[in-house]
């Protein structure tokens, strides 16, 4: 964020140069429509960012306390935080052993030390929200460059602040790609204003979050060719992030985790082996042709580009960026990859304001209108409309069926909070939940997960076993029968066993209570 402010400086710096006796509270551009001085807009776009942060903290934490965050994935990333931090690199336990067996993501060090201040998920959760606000900044510096209209260019930073999948990235937990969006952006402002340096250092920051961040990357040297004629840079990109993104993908994770990674499953139905899956999909478009165009995906268009009033057609050009992801995204077959409700948009939305802001330049130069100011004018009011319209159909806040709730409690809200409190805090202690507790509970070096879904089969013999009948979201009674009944009778006891909820422990606790507890199950009835 730091870095967008000293950009956001210099861009004033340059308008104050320009226009030395700029004593004025608002100033005319070529269009002329009236726009704030810039320490107006400066202060507006932080007001928006602040209350974004602080709405989205909020809904993040809310849903964390009424039990309906998940472990995966903010326990699985909480671990690797909290694991790292502890002396043990990346360490894991939920899906892998080591989270380079999952993804590329080596950036979540950085957060180490944040995490350090504040040992809890929440600052996670925060500093997502910190960095996906921090992404209003360079689309403000973007198109205020290419506008010189301030007004727009606020106009832009808060459609995108509006923007309902923005939202839901927010409201799903926690992760790391979320750092890339503002780098895109401000890596296409550097390469608007021909500074090719600072825009590769930029670059380099979505690639330290996940192992796809690559193909982007090597779109951004395909288009730097074609528009500005820059062969070298665009060429070293290209080939940069190809590599980067088929090292990752077909070398370091597979030697990590001991077998091909998981994502590449989502795409069996194209060919049994990814040699398969290419081949399929240049040359044979009928396979997949009915795959991609169907109802739920015209959603997914209409969710993406409704908030900005379509511009991002007009954009198109630089709408293909983004091309590679959104392609995977309608490729894969998987029910969340393809809609705004989880986090799998966050590599298409830098492309979509980009396109929007591109297309709007292009639209506006090509109808030359005597009156500039109407355009602007009446492309802000449709901007602000099609957010209107967009949060009333998909507002965040609202119930979605393949989501989580974000405001339903447990119904046994306050014994969990009970039980919570008599879970041993040694983090060497090894234990077993389910899905909706595990972010309460990652703070451990060994961590599992029993129900739906689960990646590993949960071990037999941990330390601690944390479950609340009660609570059947993500298992049913039968598989908590099914796992208790696996433990040795010999060896654990009952530590909390109240209104639902029972924490066992090997060889501590009550042992009466645990052989009372298997040998009369009374079907999850508490």
């Amino acid at each position: 964020m730091h870095a967008f402010l000293i950009l956001f400086r210099q861009t004033n710096l340059k308008t104050a140069m320009s226009n030395p006796h700029g004593r004025q509270k608002t100033m005319r551009n070529s269009t002329g429509a009236t726009k704030p001085n810039p320490q107006l807009a400066w202060t507006l776009l932080v007001l928006m960012m602040l209350v974004f942060i602080g709405v989205m903290s909020w809904l993040s934490f809310t849903r964390h306390d009424l039990f309906n965050s998940t472990g995966f994935d903010l326990a699985i990333n909480e671990q690797i935080v909290w694991n790292t931090l502890n002396g043990r690199f990346f360490a894991s336990s939920v899906e892998v052993d080591n989270s380079f067996a999952d993804h590329f993501r080596p950036l979540l060090g950085a957060l180490v030390p944040f995490y350090a201040l504040f040992q809890t998920p929440k600052t996670l959760l925060v500093l997502q929200t910190i960095a996906l606000a921090s992404a209003a900044m360079p689309i403000y510096l973007l198109a205020q460059h290419k506008l010189h209209d301030r007004w727009m260019a606020l106009t832009f930073a808060a459609v995108y602040l509006l923007y309902p999948a923005l939202g839901y990235i927010t409201r799903f937990d926690f992760h790391i790609e979320v750092f890339a969006i503002a780098p895109f952006i401000a890596a296409f402002y550097m390469l608007e204003t021909g500074r090719w340096t600072a825009a590769s250092w930029f670059l380099l920051i979505p690639l330290l979050t996940k192992e796809n961040m690559g193909f982007l990357a090597a779109a951004f040297g395909v288009y730097a060719i074609i528009r500005f004629g820059k062969y070298k840079w665009g060429s070293a990109w290209l080939i940069a992030g190809l590599l980067f993104t088929f090292l990752t993908i077909f070398w370091l994770i597979p030697t990590v985790r001991g077998e091909s990674a998981d994502a590449i499953s989502r795409y069996a139905w194209l060919g049994e082996n990814p040699a398969a899956m290419l081949q399929n999909l240049l040359f044979d478009p009928a396979l997949w042709f009915k795959h991609v165009f169907t109802q739920a995906n015209l959603i997914y268009a209409v969710q993406l580009l409704l908030p900005l009033a379509f511009l991002p057609l007009v954009g198109w050009r630089e709408l293909l960026l983004a091309t590679p992801i959104l392609g995977m995204n309608l490729l894969a077959d998987h029910f969340c990859q393809s809609t705004i409700y989880c986090h799998y948009a966050v590599p298409i939305l830098p492309f979509v304001f980009i396109a929007a802001i591109m297309g709007f330049t292009r639209l506006r130069d090509q109808l030359a209108t005597s009156q500039p100011a109407a355009l602007s004018y009446g492309t802000m009011g449709a901007l602000m409309l099609g957010s209107l319209i967009s949060l009333w159909l998909w507002q965040p806040f609202q119930e979605v069926p393949i989501l989580p709730s974000a405001f339903e409690p447990v119904g046994n809200a306050e014994v969990v909070k009970q039980a919570l409190q008599a879970v041993p805090a040694d983090g060497s202690l090894s234990l077993v939940t389910t899905n909706d507790y595990a972010p309460h509970l990652a703070q451990r070096e060994e961590l599992y997960i029993i129900g739906i879904p689960t990646q590993r089969v949960a071990p037999i013999d941990p330390d601690l076993v944390f479950l609340n009948l009660y609570d059947q979201q993500y298992i049913v009674c039968d598989q908590f029968r099914d796992y208790v009944t696996q433990l040795d009778k010999e060896s654990y006891g009952v530590l909390f066993r109240t209104g639902g909820l029972i924490v066992m422990q090997k060889g501590g606790g009550s042992p009466e209570q645990f052989i009372d507890f298997v040998d009369n199950w009374n079907n999850c009835a508490g």
